[in-house]
C-alpha cells in the first residue's frame, strides 16, 4: 500500500470552496490536462462519474463517504487494486479553508501501480492542489467584490 497527503490553505469560505470543488464542471478550469468531467447524479456517496484527460480515454470513478460540506472520497477501481483520493475541507480561520487530499493505492496488486504511478502522483498532487486553491480564492474574491459593488 502507498499513501501521500498534501494540504493547501487559501482565503475562501469553506462552503464556497466545497461548492466550487463539487461542481465537476469546474475541474477542467483548474486542470488544463482535463478535457471534461461528469457526474451521473448528485454529489453524494455512490454516485459515479468520469474524467476525460485531453487525448486520453475517460477515467471512471465513484464517490464514497461524502460528508456534505466537509469531505469525500473519489475511488478509482483498477484491476486488482484501487486509487482512493480522500478530500477534506476544513475551516482555518475567518473566511479561510484548509483543503487536504490524501491519495492511497491499495489492493492485491497495489505494488505494481505504486511502482508506475506513485512518483507522478507525488509530483502532480501539490501543483494541482495549489492551482485548485488559487482558483477558488480568485473566484471567491471576485464573487465577494461583485456582491460589494452591487450595494452601490
Amino acid at each position: 500500500m502507498w499513501n501521500f497527503e498534501h494540504s493547501v490553505e487559501r482565503k475562501a469560505d469553506r462552503n464556497f470552496a466545497w461548492q466550487f470543488w463539487t461542481n465537476v464542471n469546474n475541474w477542467p478550469e483548474v486542470d488544463s490536462s482535463v478535457e471534461s468531467a461528469s457526474l451521473d447524479g448528485p454529489f453524494q456517496s455512490g454516485t459515479k462519474g468520469s474524467t476525460k484527460p485531453r487525448g486520453g480515454e475517460p477515467i471512471h470513478w465513484q464517490l464514497e463517504d461524502v460528508q456534505d460540506g466537509c469531505s469525500a472520497v473519489v475511488m478509482i477501481h483498477l484491476p486488482t487494486a484501487a486509487l482512493r483520493c480522500a478530500w477534506r475541507f476544513e475551516d482555518s480561520g475567518i473566511h479561510a479553508t484548509r483543503i487536504t487530499q490524501r491519495a492511497s493505492i491499495e489492493g492485491q496488486k497495489a505494488q505494481e501501480y505504486v511502482s508506475t504511478a506513485a512518483h507522478e502522483l507525488e509530483k502532480g498532487i501539490p501543483d494541482g492542489m495549489r492551482k485548485l486553491a488559487e482558483t477558488i480564492e480568485h473566484v471567491a474574491l471576485g464573487s465577494a467584490l461583485g456582491r460589494w459593488l452591487c450595494l452601490f
